[in-house]
């Protein structure tokens, strides 16, 4: 599919109302029947086609993203049909399952969402995604899922992703005990949490697992990684595994942690540490096949995180391939092509 980065921010920014209005606490408008929940987790309170609403169909798909983009500049219909060819989004619709959902992690309710083939014969592997960002920045919305994990699952996987706790999930007005993205806190328990949900699959072999993670969200996979054996192996794509060194490159990044890590001020070394695995390598199950992808010209987490960590694990004998990208960015634009089709070569390799 042919895509573009300007393509993928327009495609931000929306999740199905009838989810975010399922655990308001606002009065509820009738909402339409809900699909019929794809796991028998206890914790899935509600599940929703992605293709619904402005993303029943192509044509109301294009109706929706002209709406949303008629005073941007540069924007039409030819482009944006050039770039989203009919045939692939109805691809998308007849060959995959696409849900968002929402879920229970102790009390808080969290969105996630989960792309598998309609057609599995028998149990298909599963990959975790683990999104980037903090809060509403860089959350998890149908454009993205589209562009980035339909196509994973497209190749035979089950791929399943939280949204991470946080009013940015629900709009206004917020639900109660929504929690808040620590960064690298509370929420890794949101990630943990999608374990009963897979296992409660009928088509998920859970012991076919691997978590795949990008820039924050490598640094959570890293973290994820010491206490889930579960996992077959992991990906990380342009991680930050030393945020104390980044913050002497991205200075700016000390509003985030300030605004989302708990005492912060007065636990910074500790907390800056506790995210970075550079510091911990050893902690990580020593026979855990470990992908490391990383653009050269990105310029919101260096390049030496991963020549760095990469330097550590081979002086552990630790098992990993280290796959850096000349001339690529954050997004491994413009050969995110390849860095996909990587990715998707190793884990067929370690799931099978």
């Amino acid at each position: 599919m042919k895509t573009s980065m300007l393509f993928i921010l327009l495609s931000l920014g929306v999740h199905l109302p009838a989810l975010a209005e399922a655990t308001s606490t606002a009065p509820k408008a009738k909402a339409p029947a809900q699909t019929e929940l794809f796991s028998t987790a206890p914790s899935l309170q509600k599940s929703r086609s992605c293709f619904s609403g402005p993303f029943q169909s192509y044509d109301s798909y294009i109706a929706f993203r002209l709406k949303m983009a008629k005073n941007r500049p540069n924007f039409s219909e030819a482009k944006l049909r050039a770039q989203l060819p009919q045939a692939d989004y109805e691809g998308f619709i007849q060959k995959l399952d696409c849900q968002e959902f929402v879920y229970k992690v102790g009390d808080v309710p969290v969105i996630g969402f989960m792309i598998k083939p309609k057609q599995i014969s028998g149990k298909a592997p599963v990959v975790i995604y683990n999104r980037g960002g903090n809060a509403g920045y860089g959350q998890l919305v149908f454009g993205f899922v589209m562009h980035e994990l339909m196509p994973i699952a497209e190749q035979g996987f089950v791929v399943i992703a939280s949204n991470y706790r946080g009013p940015h999930n629900w709009g206004k007005p917020a639900v109660m005990n929504a929690g808040a993205d620590e960064f690298g806190g509370a929420e890794l328990a949101d990630v943990k949490a999608l374990l009963p949900i897979i296992q409660g699959m009928k088509q998920a072999d859970a012991s076919r697992l691997a978590m795949w993670g990008h820039s924050r969200g490598g640094m959570m996979t890293y973290m994820l990684a010491k206490s889930m054996p579960e996992l077959k192996t992991i990906v990380v794509g342009a991680g930050a595994t030393d945020l104390a060194k980044e913050l002497e490159i991205r200075p700016a990044m000390e509003k985030v942690f300030e605004a989302r890590i708990p005492n912060y001020s007065s636990n910074k070394a500790a907390a800056l540490a506790e995210r970075s695995v550079l510091l911990w390598p050893e902690q990580l199950p020593a026979d855990l096949p470990i992908l490391i992808q990383h653009g050269d010209q990105d310029k919101q987490v260096s390049v030496r995180n991963a020549e760095q960590l990469a330097l550590k694990l081979k002086e552990l004998k630790h098992p990993h391939q280290l796959l850096i990208y000349p001339g690529a960015d954050h997004g491994f634009n413009p050969v995110r092509a390849k860095a996909q089709q990587d990715m998707i070569n190793w884990l067929k390799r370690y799931l099978g």
